[in-house]
């Protein structure tokens, strides 16, 4: 595979001012909140607003509502219903109905430095209402805890009203109620000195709210009548008094929390938190752990753990100390894990998850354990998002990469094996300024308008962008000039279409099919473009679009109305198949939806709803349609194909639902990538069966990668797991991929090799290959590793232990530095150093000692067993195939088979030293990071590994431009 190594893309990641957890702590004894839906919000200073879901540690970033101009998220909050306890309505004579749990419902609110607090629509990514009263702007926002049943015959599902509270910059806190599903101004609660500026705030008990002022208090307000009760001074910064000059420095305190207890927990511009008594409201310790503003605090839910980040990088966690009469805090250890302040802290615990999350303008979010602190590492989550932001036209060797309202068009003129020599690297040298002129910036596209782009695609001949936002559709056609240039002009798109948005976009390889997908709605939207009558250059498109039904799934009303709603049916993979007659869409439920084009254009003949051997659907009857679904495609097809409208040319294609796509099954995981092969698997090498019909000639392979690394590979036409699905399971996949804990991003193809990418690792497996003995192949670059095979079957290898994970890295080594990679300079060339193996000096623990030696007695003994099963097999089959033998044939055998254990072991040995020289099962590198995306480059005609050519780009975190430091 010939990659293309670039930075080029315009994306620039945006600095992180908060995070929100929708449940900080889930308790596992209270059968309400087992299972909550928890989200994790993340808002940055472009506007945009991650939500994220732990997943027991997987962390997956589900979606991304796009801000926009001039637009900031300087503050999270959620607001959580009540959970309900429900009857199923199964009951019957002789048994008693179960009870579900119907969850709170979720809702999600922000600010930005305005005097307005914005509730969004997480089913359809966009804002839902807006709210504001006659105050300053919004520096700090927080959400009224609920009310606790006051005796134990009141019912937890008794109805607990939230109120928004948020701090001004005139010294007000602002209320906002939130019942009945609105959003409403309710009062201010003032204090009595002007010019002070609230920049924090927490809730002590349901009515009374703790702020932190720029004047150096701490002022406790009762939210019933807006009275402030008691005001705490910090006193005046002496230090930066002396040192600056005349005129007294107030201290700024940037954040405060409240404890479990009552306590008050605060950090200011000295550095300083103070831990001050919630019955008397005194200053109980006060701790120097920050050379500059402490910015941001978190607390564990049972108020045994403190933690603070700074503008001096550092997070620094406390813990109180044992054996005391009073409360008293200590300092446990201080980290920087980030590149420049620590301005957002927040915590999450559950069932196995104990975690703090800290973000910053660094723009990476990291994950720290927190029950477990100093026993495991913690996690850099990636800053680039889960949908890729580039796409590629194959055909035209152009590659489009958008990034808040633009969009760049990229055109790599010259193949790379035609730029460079065979030995030649792109990376250094005079090959790398060839390399840098073969790419070049041909062409730019500015979307009009607030809103920032949600998807975008163009077609394989690099003719037609389309580009969505949350409220409009564009298209614009591009065509390549003498020159070199690019002109780029606009495609007028139906107003039913343009004037709705869209989130999703997807163009069929043949530039005709354009699908959009909007959120959770029930069906995909298709358009078609094709060129005019007038003028065979210029592209126009129907003004009659295809609504195509999604099916209607079997889910109880209790979760659709509780929680997250429909939020998790919410489309976010389309796809189109290579001959543009096949459409999937997969949604965050792990549902996928599959239709087909009939017509002259499409699939001609009659696709049944029974498989090659006349068995039907699941009752061996075709499936039925839902009668809700049963328009597949708009009535107004059928008047369009009788005569062209507005120039377009008459089509008698249509879009159907997939006869079998009800027997698709569901997903065990959120699908994050979703893909059809680049052929059609004929071969019984790959496909594992021979090619029977029209309909199997037609089936592509359907590949969809989840959230946990599984895969899934499907027959879409014909309702079938594919045969060599096996091999992908997770006992034959390598360790190294199950040991990767990113997200996978992208697919690439190569025949029957699958190219799976994500932010740090670009994993190959040949799907045409049986699993056999691995045998790593002699490499210089430790970060690359091919595997090649020999033979039928493959023992699984057993995964190392990484202990029981709260959420956040892996468990940490007990003992001290390890051996560690070195590498030398010889001739020009890096070279890794032979370093003596630690476990030969002792220096490992006895428990890695212990888990070493037993993986290695197990693999030996895995391997013996599986050459006597192999020399088994081997006798067998043959005994089979050729009942009469020679006498020199059978002998052979009988040596074979009397082999004993030594043997064999010298045999395997010698195998894995020198591995015999066939295609290799699978390979993997983590040379690459941060990936932003891969996307093809060109197209080679049908062959069994047909050559690959990619553009493979990079956005690194030292990259990101970051403001000055404070102390810079």
């Amino acid at each position: 595979m010939d990659i293309h190594r670039c930075r080029f893309v315009p994306f620039q990641a945006s600095a992180i001012n908060a995070v929100a957890f929708s449940h900080p702590h889930l308790p596992t004894d209270n059968k309400y909140s087992r299972g909550a839906p928890a989200r994790m919000a993340i808002g940055r200073a472009n506007g945009d607003i991650e939500i994220w879901n732990p997943m027991q540690g997987s962390w997956l970033q589900e979606m991304t509502i796009p801000g926009g101009h001039d637009r900031s998220v300087e503050g999270l909050a959620w607001v959580v219903g009540d959970d309900e306890e429900l009857d199923d309505g199964t009951s019957n004579g002789n048994s008693k109905s179960r009870s579900v749990v119907s969850h709170g419902q979720l809702r999600l609110f922000s600010i930005g430095y305005t005097n307005t607090i914005t509730e969004w629509d997480l089913e359809k990514g966009c804002a839902k209402r807006h709210a504001s009263g006659q105050h300053g702007a919004l520096w700090c926002l927080a959400t009224q805890p609920k009310a606790a049943p006051s005796s134990k015959s009141q019912s937890t599902s008794q109805t607990s009203t939230q109120r928004l509270v948020g701090g001004t910059i005139d010294g007000c806190l602002a209320l906002y109620s939130t019942d009945d599903d609105e959003l409403r101004f309710l009062r201010l609660c003032r204090t009595p000195k002007k010019n002070v500026k609230i920049v924090s705030i927490a809730f002590q008990t349901r009515q009374l709210a703790v702020a932190g002022c720029s004047d150096g208090t701490i002022r406790v307000f009762d939210i019933r009548n807006g009275a402030m009760l008691h005001a705490m001074t910090m006193g005046r910064d002496l230090l930066a008094e002396r040192a600056a000059a005349p005129g007294a420095k107030n201290v700024i305190v940037w954040s405060v929390r409240c404890l479990p207890n009552g306590d008050i927990v605060s950090g200011d511009s000295t550095g300083q938190i103070c831990i001050w008594d919630g019955a008397t409201y005194t200053q109980a310790q006060r701790i120097q752990s920050h050379t500059q503003d402490v910015l941001s605090l978190a607390t564990s839910a049972d108020g045994s753990s403190i933690i603070s980040g700074g503008m001096d990088r550092r997070v620094v966690l406390y813990r109180e100390m044992a054996g005391q009469a009073s409360s008293r805090w200590t300092k446990v250890w201080h980290r920087r894990y980030h590149q420049h302040d620590v301005k957002a802290l927040a915590a999450f615990e559950a069932k196995g998850v104990s975690v703090v999350v800290a973000g910053g303008p660094d723009a990476a979010p990291v994950v720290l354990p927190l029950e477990k602190s100093g026993t495991e590492n913690h996690r850099t989550l990636s800053h680039l998002p889960q949908a890729v932001p580039v796409a590629s036209a194959p055909d035209a060797r152009l590659v489009i990469c958008w990034w808040e309202r633009r969009i760049d068009v990229w055109a790599f003129d010259t193949p790379l094996d035609q730029v460079l020599g065979e030995d030649a690297s792109p990376e250094a040298g005079p090959d790398a300024e060839a390399f840098e002129r073969n790419r070049r910036l041909v062409g730019r596209i500015l979307v009009k308008g607030d809103a920032n782009i949600t998807a975008a695609a163009i077609s394989a001949d690099g003719s037609l962008v389309v580009a969505a936002t949350t409220n409009e559709v564009k298209a614009f056609q591009l065509r390549k000039e003498p020159a070199g240039g690019l002109a780029i002009s606009k495609v007028t798109v139906p107003a039913s279409v343009a004037n709705k948005g869209a989130s999703g976009v997807a163009i069929a390889p043949n530039g005709r099919w354009v699908s959009l997908s909007n959120g959770v709605e029930n069906h995909v939207t298709v358009i078609e473009a094709t060129p005019s009558d007038d003028d065979s250059e210029k592209i126009t498109v129907r003004p009659k679009a295809s609504r195509l039904a999604r099916l209607r799934r079997a889910i109880p009303r209790h979760e659709l109305f509780s929680g997250l709603g429909r939020y998790d049916r919410r489309i976010t993979r389309l796809t189109f198949s290579p001959d543009s007659k096949l459409l999937a869409t997969a949604d965050l439920a792990g549902y996928i939806d599959t239709w087909i084009l009939q017509g002259p254009d499409g699939i001609t003949d009659e696709v049944s709803g029974t498989d090659e051997a006349g068995e039907g659907g699941e009752d061996g009857e075709m499936p039925d349609m839902d009668e809700e679904d049963s328009d597949d495609s708009s009535d107004e097809d059928a008047s369009d194909a009788e005569d062209g409208t507005n120039g377009v040319i008459a089509s008698a294609n249509k879009w159907i639902r997939n006869p079998r796509a009800k027997q698709l099954p569901k997903l065990s995981g959120a699908p994050v990538v979703l893909s059809f092969s680049a052929d059609v698997p004929g071969a019984p090498a790959v496909a594992g069966e021979p090619v029977s019909s029209s309909t199997v000639a037609r089936d592509y392979v359907l590949l969809a990668v989840t959230a946990t690394s599984r895969l899934f590979a499907f027959n879409p036409l014909r309702a079938r797991l594919v045969p060599w699905l096996r091999r992908l399971s997770p006992a034959n996949l390598p360790v190294e991929y199950r040991n990767i804990r990113d997200v996978a991003k992208g697919v690439l193809w190569q025949g029957p090799r699958v190219w799976i990418y994500g932010t740090s690792f670009l994993f190959m497996v040949d799907t045409s290959v049986e699993p056999t003995l691995q045998a790593p192949a002699q490499s210089t670059d430790k970060s690359t590793t091919a595997v090649a095979t020999t033979s039928t079957t493959e023992p699984a290898k057993r995964k190392r232990k990484r202990g029981d994970d709260s959420g956040a890295g892996g468990r940490m080594q007990r003992t001290g530095l390890g051996p560690q990679r070195v590498q030398m300079a010889v001739g020009g060339e890096w070279v890794d150093v032979a370093m003596e193996d630690a476990e030969d000096k002792g220096t490992r623990s006895g428990d890695d000692d212990e888990e070493e030696s037993d993986e290695e007695e197990e693999e030996a003994e895995n391997q013996k067993l599986l050459l006597e099963q192999q020399a088994h097999q081997q006798t067998h089959n043959n005994s089979k195939k050729s009942p009469r033998k020679t006498r020199k044939q059978q002998k052979e055998e009988d040596d074979a088979n009397n082999k004993d254990s030594s043997d064999a072991d010298k045999q395997l040995q010698k195998h894995l030293r020198s591995p015999q020289p066939q295609q290799p099962r699978w390979w993997h590198t983590f040379k690459y990071r941060p990936i932003l995306g891969v996307v093809p480059l060109s197209t080679t005609s049908s062959s069994a590994y047909p050559s690959l050519e990619v553009a493979l780009i990079e956005r690194p975190g030292w990259d990101i431009d970051l403001p000055v430091r404070y102390d810079e």
